[in-house]
């Protein structure tokens, strides 16, 4: 096989026959990529990239940010953008954000950059993403939050590309994701392009995550559930803006990629390709869903009260039947909350 930019093998045909199972087999890193430039990586701080408005909309920190990538630091001026910004949010994952970080240099569609966005990692992640060498990556400073919507955030406001999409460190993509996602959401007129994963229990391909029958997913698919593998979605830039980002407080950890997709879709339909271009790590142990003890109307609930607020101050106003919808699930959720508190027992109570 052939090299590609960075010291990685050129991904296998596509599509393989049994494509989680054989991709990962014939991509798995075992060691750190060749180092291409000195350990002591230069950097500095940059002036702000994008205005202050924009900067506290999108939840990015209004002061100089530091983007740094083979060593140097990249400026993104006007008229240097590329088609697609891919944001990898990771916390002390170093073995597995090289092979995240190799998906996306691997991928079919070459005008992208990656942007690593650390949320306070301790182990070598910084190092052996660093030690990669393309010019298309960078590593964007962080500290622990706990949420991954603040690093993604930290993504968006440096982001330099017309679509925007999402990796989670211990996820992977098949070589032509991207290709395939862009070639349908430009047939569909839209502004938003999700895809099916195959889900991966103890290194093993589990079937599919996604069982949604229609090419296209609507806010009235949201409201129910969320049909949408965050690994999967690629977003137009000026939409993903328009909706600030992801929500950071802590009512919405764990379900802030689904707040986001409400909003996005109400701007937008979002494609949906059946085709499984993910593969979706899905181990409940290590999830950041695993600490969350919000019962699923809660979760449900602080969705609904974030979407209409976003509305309410973003002027984005659906039409008066969708708001009744919506008034009418949050009436629901808080009736079920109520049922539930009643049913509980009285503190100290014998059980």
């Amino acid at each position: 096989m052939g090299k590609s930019r960075g010291g990685y093998e050129a991904g296998p045909a596509w599509p393989p026959r049994e494509p989680a199972e054989e991709y990962l087999r014939d991509t798995r890193v075992s060691q750190p990529p060749v180092i291409r430039f000195p350990a002591e990586a230069l950097g500095y701080p940059l002036g702000r990239v994008f205005p202050a408005a924009f900067a506290f909309i999108a939840g990015v920190p209004d002061r100089p940010s530091r983007r740094t990538g083979q060593g140097k630091t990249f400026s993104a001026e006007p008229g240097m953008g590329v088609r697609v910004s891919v944001i990898i949010p990771t916390w002390n994952r170093a073995a597995a954000v090289v092979e995240a970080v190799g998906d996306v240099l691997r991928q079919t569609e070459t005008d992208l950059e990656v942007l690593v966005c650390d949320d306070g990692s301790t182990d070598e992640s910084r190092a052996r993403v660093q030690a990669i060498a393309d010019p298309r990556l960078f590593w964007i400073d962080g500290p622990r939050s706990g949420c991954p919507a603040a690093p993604r955030n930290r993504g968006i406001g440096l982001a330099r590309g017309e679509w925007i999409a999402f990796l989670d460190s211990d996820d992977r993509w098949l070589p032509s994701k991207l290709a395939r996602q862009l070639e349908v959401a430009s047939a569909a007129g839209v502004g938003a392009v999700s895809s099916n994963a195959t889900r991966l229990r103890d290194g093993k391909p589990a079937g599919t995550v996604v069982d949604h029958p229609r090419p296209l997913i609507r806010t009235s698919d949201l409201l129910s559930w969320n049909p949408v593998v965050c690994s999967s979605m690629v977003v137009r830039a000026d939409v993903l803006r328009r909706c600030g980002g992801f929500p950071e407080d802590r009512a919405h950890l764990a379900i802030e990629d689904h707040a986001l997709w409400l909003r996005v879709a109400a701007l937008t339909d979002i494609a949906y390709v059946e085709e499984s271009l993910v593969i979706y790590a899905d181990e409940p142990a290590t999830s950041v869903r695993a600490g969350i003890g919000a019962s699923a109307d809660e979760q449900r609930l602080a969705i609904y009260e974030g979407y209409r607020q976003w509305w309410r101050e973003s002027g984005n106003r659906p039409s008066l039947s969708h708001r009744l919808l919506v008034a009418a699930r949050c009436f629901r959720s808080r009736g079920r909350l109520r049922a539930a508190a009643r049913q509980a027992p009285a503190p100290g109570a014998p059980r």
